[in-house]
């Protein structure tokens, strides 16, 4: 299985993800729904002397969602993110990671920054928060 899929698959256990619509690299412009995208970087931070090395893997998490005028509509997407980032703490403290194919296995995700709006259209917005997956290969 690809880290993406992983990743994807390990997002897919958040509760407040509404309706599990959860793309890869694609967002679609007027409907709610989510997505995993990946960003480049370079993957390997530290290499050990027996032949494994610790990676990394950034990703953003992104979702659709409706905006406008109505304050609380904001409040309440900016809560969605503050939410995933609580969500990534507790999954951190209890040491539930994605699943990665054999040779690999996931060390921590960290959230690198806030959710934030993006972009933004008369009637909708682009909401994104930016993390990082690191784990050790053999």
């Amino acid at each position: 299985m690809s880290i993406v899929s992983s990743v994807r698959n390990y997002i897919l256990d958040f509760p407040e993800l509404k309706d599990g619509r959860l793309q890869v690299d694609f967002l679609d412009t007027k409907a709610v729904e989510y997505t995993v995208e990946t960003v480049p970087v370079n993957p390997i931070i530290k290499k050990y002397v027996d032949g494994g090395t610790l990676k990394q893997y950034n990703f953003i998490f992104a979702s659709r969602e409706f905006f406008g005028t109505d304050v609380n509509q904001n409040i309440e997407n900016l809560n969605f993110y503050e939410q995933f980032s609580e969500w990534i703490e507790t999954q951190n403290k209890n040491q539930v990671f994605p699943e990665l194919e054999t040779g690999k296995e996931a060390q921590s995700i960290e959230i690198l920054t806030s959710g934030y709006v993006f972009e933004m259209d008369s009637d909708n917005a682009r909401y994104q928060i930016q993390c990082r997956m690191l784990y050790e290969e053999d």
